[in-house]
């Protein structure tokens, strides 16, 4: 993953792979079949670690709707400048590298944030139930536009490495989704 980080989907070769990860290039290619099949992979695991990370704060019901997911949030971009702004959201950079020009990446992506936003959705729906979340909007399109938010403060902080944006994305989920 740190290869994909540094140097893109592109920019990573299977040769760095093989010298970083000390697998044989044989084994390699056995396992995976090619560098995108591993791409995925890490993709997969990638997004695995969301999933759980956010499972984990849904499952802080004492706390807000909007709690959890900026504490959510918050964990990732910890991450985020603690790798001194390296390693963004994965899905988010291979979307805007590869997306574009691999169906293969493209499904895949598609699949693994429609899981995550499903999580929010039902998240901002069992909020509305508490009281806790507007109720003027649908909750689909409120987890479209929190996944928009947190991709683009990445994107922002990652050129201008300045924590500004990433704490503005947290201050708008909790005004976005606060009951009006």
């Amino acid at each position: 993953m740190k290869l994909i980080y540094a140097n893109g989907f592109h920019g990573m070769t299977v040769d760095a792979l093989l010298a970083a990860s000390g697998v044989p290039k044989g084994s390699f290619y056995h396992h995976f079949g090619s560098k995108e099949a591993f791409a995925q992979a890490v993709l997969g695991r990638y997004m695995q670690f969301q999933i759980d990370l956010l499972d984990r704060w849904i499952a802080q019901e004492e706390l807000s709707t909007a709690d959890r997911i900026t504490g959510y949030f918050h964990d990732m971009a910890q991450a985020f400048v603690g790798s001194d702004y390296q390693r963004a959201c994965l899905a988010g950079k291979l979307s805007t590298e590869v997306a574009a020009t691999s169906e293969l990446f493209r499904d895949q992506l598609d699949h693994d944030l429609r899981q995550w936003k499903n999580r929010l959705v039902n998240l901002l729906e069992h909020g509305r139930q508490r009281g806790d979340v507007r109720t003027d909007r649908d909750p689909g399109d409120l987890a479209d536009g929190l996944l928009a938010l947190i991709q683009g403060a990445f994107v922002i902080a990652l050129s201008t490495r300045d924590e500004r944006s990433l704490k503005a994305v947290m201050d708008t989920i909790h005004e976005s989704i606060a009951p009006r």
